[in-house]
């Protein structure tokens, strides 16, 4: 559907336009940042998934950062070797729906409505 993309741009870190690797040692931490958002007022969230040089992907859900779309998660190499992270990213119905009910049911605007679809959407879940 035109319009419901979720973007990541601007990852962090990232060395010569991604053309070398990002380097750290055993055990360090490293954060990953990236800005994602879409159009529209939907919430969105994002998770970083962390592959092991053997192949075994790891997954960390992402916090909001620094600045209203950047998110952040942190991974620490437990061995030596290539990683790799990939930064997924959706639209959050949970979270829109409880930011929308936070201001429309004080407000006593469709109360019975945001509650119903909050209700749905719990369902769901």
């Amino acid at each position: 559907m035109r319009g419901q993309r979720v973007l990541v741009t601007d990852v962090w870190p990232f060395v010569a336009h991604g053309t070398r690797p990002v380097k750290a040692v055993v055990g360090e931490v490293v954060d990953v940042s990236a800005s994602v958002f879409r159009d529209g007022d939907d919430s969105v969230a994002a998770t970083l998934l962390l592959q092991s040089p053997t192949g075994i992907t790891t997954s960390t859900p992402m916090r909001p950062g620094d600045g209203i779309d950047r998110r952040v998660g942190s991974i620490r190499p437990d061995v030596e070797g290539a990683w790799t992270y990939t930064i997924e990213a959706w639209t959050d119905p949970i979270s829109t729906w409880r930011r929308r009910a936070a201001i429309k049911v004080p407000a006593d605007i469709d109360v019975e409505l945001e509650l119903a679809t909050g209700a749905l959407l719990f369902d769901r879940a």
